[in-house]
C-alpha cells in the first residue's frame, strides 16, 4: 500500500506548518545528573556604550535577565537534562555542535516546537584517547532554532561545555587543573576566558519574533550592525546576576611560571567575519601567544595515519601557535594562552563587513601574564 505524502509549495511553507506541541514528553527518560532550566525572557538591556537595545534570552532562578544566556556545563558520559519553559511564543534549545537523538535536537522543523515545556535530555560521549571519532568534550553553545537567524541575534544563546572524563592514563591535579579534552592539555582552571564578539544591528531589534516566517522579505539577509561587543569573562567567577555580561580583561599565566597555561574560548556570537589579534602592551608588535588546540568541539589531532593513536598535536612537538585568528559566525576555538613572561599584552576583536570585508569596529582588551 502506498503512503501519501504531503508536499509544500515553499520552504516558507513548510517551516510554518510544523507542529507546535505544548509540552511533549521526553522519551526514554532518565534521572540527570545534571539539570539545567531555561526560561524565555525579553527585555531591553543598558549596553556598556549608553545604548539600550531589546533582547531576548533565556534565564534562570539565579542567572537574572542577561547576555548572553547563562553557562550550561557538565561532563562526558553524565545524563543531561535541560528544562525550556518558552512562556512567550513557541521556541527550542538546539545543542549546537552535539548529537542528540533528533527530538532531543532542538530543530523546530525537523522535531517540534514548544509552546509548554520540554526536557531536553542528552549524554555526551565519553572520549577515548588517541580516537578522533570518540569523545564530545570541548566548546558548543546553544540557541533557539525556531526563526533562528533572527532569534539568536535578538541574543537567545548561550555557552555549553562539555569537560571530558579523567583517564587513568591522564591523571590532573584535583582541582586546579582540567583537560581540554580526554587526552589532552592540562589548563589552569582560576584563569579560564570566554570571548564572544556580538554586534547590533538595530533594524533588526525592532522585530517581532515570527518576522519573516510567512515569507514576507524583512531583511534578514541585510546585516548592518551598529554597535560592537565583547561578551563573556572569567568562567571561574560566578557571573554577577542579569545585565549584559561583558569581557573587561583577559588573565593568563606566563610560561615562567610554572603554573599550568590558561585556557581561552571563543565564540562567534555575530554574523560578521571576526578576527582575534594578539599583540604586545604597544598594541601593534604581533605575540604569536595563542595556541590552538581545539575547532569546534573536535580537537586538532594528527589523523595522517588511519592505523595509528591520532595524538594532539602539541604532544607531537607540532603545536599551532598564532598572533591572530579569524573565524567566522558560530565558530567556537579553544586556544592555551602562553605569554612566555609576566607583563601586559593586548587582545584586539576585529569586525568586518561579511560582504566588502571592510573594517567595521576594534575592541582591544588588556591580557595580563601574571
Amino acid at each position: 500500500m502506498s503512503i501519501a505524502h504531503h508536499s509544500y509549495p515553499t520552504q516558507a511553507a513548510y517551516s510554518s506548518d510544523q507542529p507546535h506541541e505544548g509540552s511533549p514528553e521526553t522519551q526514554f527518560r532518565k534521572s540527570p545528573n545534571r539539570l539545567f532550566v531555561r526560561e524565555f525572557f525579553n527585555r531591553k538591556l543598558r549596553f556598556p556604550d549608553g545604548a539600550e537595545h531589546e533582547i531576548w534570552g533565556f534565564e534562570d532562578a539565579t542567572s537574572g535577565r542577561g547576555l548572553p544566556s547563562p553557562l550550561v556545563r557538565g561532563t562526558e558520559g553524565e545524563i543531561l537534562h535541560i528544562l525550556l519553559e518558552p512562556s512567550k511564543g513557541a521556541h527550542t534549545i538546539h545543542l549546537h555542535g552535539q548529537e542528540p537523538d533528533p527530538r532531543n535536537d532542538g530543530v523546530g522543523h525537523t522535531s517540534f516546537e514548544v509552546t509548554g515545556e520540554y526536557t531536553y535530555q542528552w549524554s555526551p560521549e565519553p572520549g577515548v584517547p588517541g580516537n578522533p571519532n570518540k569523545g564530545s568534550s570541548g566548546t558548543y553553545f546553544y540557541h533557539c532554532h525556531v526563526n533562528t537567524v533572527l532569534h539568536v541575534q535578538m541574543g537567545m544563546f548561550g555557552l555549553l561545555i562539555i569537560d571530558p572524563i579523567v583517564h587513568e592514563d591522564f591523571p590532573i591535579t584535583p582541582g586546579k587543573t582540567r583537560r581540554a579534552f580526554v587526552d589532552g592539555p592540562e589548563y589552569d582552571i582560576a584563569t579560564e576566558t570566554l570571548l564572544v564578539p556580538y554586534a547590533v544591528d538595530p533594524r533588526w531589534h525592532q522585530l517581532s519574533h515570527a518576522a519573516g516566517l510567512s515569507g514576507e522579505d524583512v531583511g534578514l539577509n541585510r546585516f548592518e550592525p551598529r554597535h560592537f561587543y565583547v561578551l563573556g569573562g572569567n568562567l571561574s567567577q560566578p557571573a554577577r546576576a542579569g545585565g549584559v555580561q561583558i569581557a573587561t580583561e583577559v588573565r593568563a599565566n606566563a610560561v615562567s611560571s610554572g603554573k599550568a597555561p590558561s585556557l581561552l574560548r571563543v565564540l562567534n556570537g555575530t554574523y560578521s567575519p571576526t578576527r582575534v589579534r594578539f599583540t604586545k602592551a604597544d598594541g601593534v608588535t604581533p605575540a604569536p601567544i595563542a595556541e590552538l588546540i581545539a575547532h569546534d568541539g573536535r580537537p586538532l589531532r594528527d589523523t595522517s595515519d588511519p592505523v595509528a593513536l591520532s595524538r594532539p598535536l602539541r604532544s607531537l612537538g607540532r603545536p599551532i601557535l598564532t598572533d591572530r585568528l579569524a573565524f567566522g559566525s558560530a565558530e567556537r576555538y579553544d586556544m592555551l594562552l602562553l605569554p612566555p613572561q609576566a607583563g601586559e599584552f593586548k587582545v584586539h576583536m576585529d569586525w568586518n563587513d561579511w560582504v566588502t570585508g571592510k573594517l567595521l569596529a576594534t575592541r582591544t582588551l588588556p591580557l595580563i601574564a601574571q
